[in-house]
């Protein structure tokens, strides 16, 4: 096949396309069973952002219900507004953590666990979906998370639950672990990788040519498959690796107040995070991944939200005239790098503009991990859902959980929707819960009938 000329290669893969055999062949040709349609999600990633949200700022307008606007659906939302069709909105979500909501550490080991006094041999929901998925166990990494073992989300068996598992902060540390275990080349023979390359020379003028009549979820199925399939190919011939000059942390368990250039670090440490999960997930060492970004209760050594990017999207809030509820005025101005621009001090000032802002970047995190799943052929079957440990961050309490499943299930899952979860008020009108969504989660990706408080029943 490696002697086949280009239009020949083009003619016989487009072939394959429009007779729907390109997916059964890729499916063979590299032993990929995931490549099959209606599988269900394939991986999922638990992202949490720390304190909750100014409600007024984050909820869109329309209750349940097809998201029909190509608009920002709110300020806090607005990054992800060309990935309507790939998300589900959860409305006043109530995070079931269990005894003791409001308190942020209570809540932060409650939210995956969905009781925070969990015993030493329970799990959190990552861990119990990896232990169905298979032995790849969960990839746990953090951000600038701190040395407190009583306030990590992701809880393995055999731990006490104030005495958890510190995630991996480093991404530096964490790319070079991950490429230790992808190993050598196996030593494929010249023929054969020419016979690769020869194929991925022509998908992006496949993908363009063979399925212009077909719905756009096939052509989007289609498109992805051959990207993985090039992505696969690549690693079959040694290309499947790692970025480890990529920033490192020696800052993320430190007590004492950082400096203006090392806040600004957290956003590429987030990114970088990012790319180690999504670089996990192609090159299939691991199906759940959890990522925690700083933590509740966060009052500025560690995190401060005047970092470049967010210092302009609260400049953004303010000249749009974001209001922190319907009867105040306009968010205000700050100084820059003041101490009110952290985490935790942040969240109790919804008229202030800072923590309108920093849920705003946390979404545009989301966009981004969604970009890199895409650029992957990931996309659709991959479930990532972003959540934080509390619901209105000046109020405490669970009831008005801002919660965003995004990616796919392979065709599984509706997407581009808003479900309506309770009117979001603590003790008020309650329809749904986090106890529902994470069990459905572990329905979609394999893993159904869990056991514990993880019901299902939303979607």
């Amino acid at each position: 096949m490696s002697k086949l000329s280009q239009p020949s290669r083009r003619k016989f893969l487009m072939g394959l396309a429009k007779t729907g055999m390109l997916l059964p062949f890729a499916g063979q040709m590299l032993g990929q069973k995931a490549l099959a349609a209606g599988t269900g999600a394939q991986r999922v990633l638990f992202m949490y952002y720390p304190n909750g949200v100014v409600p007024y700022n984050w909820r869109p307008q329309q209750d349940s219900g097809a998201i029909t606007t190509t608009n920002e659906l709110s300020f806090g939302l607005g990054p992800l507004k060309d990935w309507h069709n790939k998300m589900i909105v959860f409305k006043n979500l109530n995070l079931d953590v269990g005894q003791g909501a409001g308190a942020h550490y209570n809540d932060m080991r409650g939210i995956l666990t969905g009781d925070n006094q969990i015993g030493v041999d329970g799990a959190s929901i990552d861990h119990l979906i990896a232990e169905r998925l298979g032995d790849e166990g969960v990839l746990s990494l953090g951000v600038r998370t701190g040395p407190k073992k009583d306030i990590m989300i992701s809880k393995p068996r055999g731990y006490k639950t104030d005495s958890r598992p510190i995630p991996n902060n480093d991404p530096r540390d964490v790319a070079s672990k991950l490429a230790l275990r992808i190993g050598p080349s196996d030593g494929l023979s010249d023929n054969k990788k020419a016979m690769y390359e020869a194929i991925l020379s022509d998908f992006d003028d496949l993908a363009d040519a063979t399925l212009t009549n077909t719905r756009q979820t096939k052509l989007d199925f289609h498109s992805n498959a051959l990207i993985r399939l090039r992505d696969q190919a690549g690693t079959k011939v040694g290309e499947c690796g790692f970025n480890s000059n990529v920033m490192t942390d020696p800052y993320y368990e430190t007590t004492q107040s950082l400096t203006s250039t090392e806040w600004q670090m957290f956003p590429h440490l987030a990114r970088a995070q990012v790319d180690n999960i999504v670089g996990a997930f192609a090159c299939g060492l691991h199906k759940v991944a959890t990522l925690q970004l700083s933590k509740g209760d966060e009052n500025g050594n560690l995190v401060n939200y005047s970092f470049d990017e967010c210092w302009q999207m609260a400049q953004d809030a303010v000249a749009q005239g974001i209001k922190p509820d319907a009867n105040s005025g306009p968010v205000s101005e700050m100084t820059r790098w003041y101490n009110e621009h952290a985490s935790h001090s942040a969240s109790h000032r919804p008229g202030a503009v800072p923590h309108t802002a920093q849920v705003r970047w946390y979404h545009s995190l989301l966009a981004y991990t969604l970009q890199q799943l895409q650029a992957r052929g990931l996309l659709d079957d991959t479930l990532v859902v972003l959540f934080s440990e509390v619901g209105e961050g000046a109020k405490h309490g669970g009831a008005a959980g801002s919660v965003t499943l995004a990616g796919g299930a392979a065709g599984d899952l509706e997407m581009g929707r808003v479900i309506y979860c309770g009117d979001g008020n603590n003790d008020g009108h309650r329809v749904w819960g986090s106890h529902q969504l994470f069990g459905d989660i572990a329905r979609l990706v394999g893993a159904p009938d869990i056991g514990g408080p993880w019901s299902g029943g939303v979607i």
